[in-house]
């Protein structure tokens, strides 16, 4: 077989032969291993001259400038930079002050990927962004500062500064004690709706939306974000006769949930705010999956 159907054959995925007649693997001053060898090495570089394939090793000067950022400007060590890169502290360490010049891509890549540690927090201390978050959840469920106080115990005015989020930091103590108030409250409802209220208007998210609350750089996923989320406190809210906006998931949702309760269609329409033909268009649908399921 030519050398170009050989770099053909890489550029489709395929492999080159390996083995000679009498040898699995390469032997020193075997003929036909150094002529298999040097024929793997034509079609290679003929199929990274035609750019079917990437080259085997590329420059790291960006890498190496990266290196030295992250030691310099975030104070990161080469041992930090080696775990998060995935590859071993020589590789970085030889990266790092010049002595290998060009490394693999996948190599470049991981070390380019590596973003700034946030510096260590001191012992018995916690990122307050996740008891923010939790704490303005639970406003979102109509639990106000004054109902959680006597739960962590805390006073109001603490409750409120640490649902504000102002503070980077928080004890780790308390951080676990609102974690597990949390994971206690979760699915419940309170009574205050001007805690409510006061979470709408400030942005603030209910649990469901956050998939990792404690990531500084997570986002809260909204019902615009994901057609399958469905608010079951605001539904009930709203099946209470209270003024509760709903997407269109969650009034299907609303609707088949007071049918299964009992609810006349006059009742649910009044409770929702529809008109009666609009709770009929809607419980002739199938129930939402979320519904279904459970």
């Amino acid at each position: 077989m030519s050398t170009l159907a050989l770099a053909r054959r890489l550029k489709e995925g395929g492999t080159l032969p390996q083995r000679c007649s009498r040898h699995t693997y390469y032997v020193a001053g075997c003929t036909e291993c150094k002529e298999r060898a040097r024929v793997r090495a034509r079609a290679r570089y003929q199929a990274a001259s035609f750019g079917w394939l990437p080259p085997a090793r590329v420059p790291v000067d960006e890498a190496r400038a990266h290196i030295v950022n992250l030691q310099q400007q975030h104070n990161m060590s080469l041992s930090l930079i080696a775990e998060k890169a995935g590859v071993s502290f020589s590789t970085i360490s030889d990266i790092g002050d010049g002595t290998t010049r060009s490394s693999q891509p996948s190599t470049v890549a991981g070390i380019l990927a590596v973003r700034p540690a946030p510096p260590p927090l001191a012992h018995g201390l916690s990122l307050s962004v996740g008891s923010a978050r939790r704490l303005q959840a639970l406003a979102w469920a109509h639990y106000s500062s004054m109902d959680l106080a006597p739960m962590l115990p805390a006073l109001p005015e603490v409750v409120r500064r640490w649902r504000a989020g102002t503070a980077p930091t928080i004890s780790t103590d308390w951080h676990d004690r609102i974690t597990a108030l949390t994971a206690r409250l979760h699915g419940s409802r309170g009574k205050s709706g001007r805690a409510h209220a006061h979470a709408l208007r400030e942005g603030w998210h209910p649990l469901a939306a956050w998939d990792d609350i404690d990531n500084p750089d997570a986002t809260p996923q909204t019902p615009a974000d994901r057609g399958d989320w469905v608010d079951e406190i605001a539904i009930e809210l709203a099946l209470n006769g209270e003024r509760i906006h709903l997407t269109v998931l969650e009034k299907r949702t609303a609707v088949h949930q007071g049918l299964a309760a009992g609810m006349p269609i006059h009742v649910i329409g009044k409770a929702l705010r529809m008109s009666g033909s609009t709770v009929t268009y809607h419980a002739s649908k199938p129930a939402p999956a979320a519904l279904t399921a459970a």
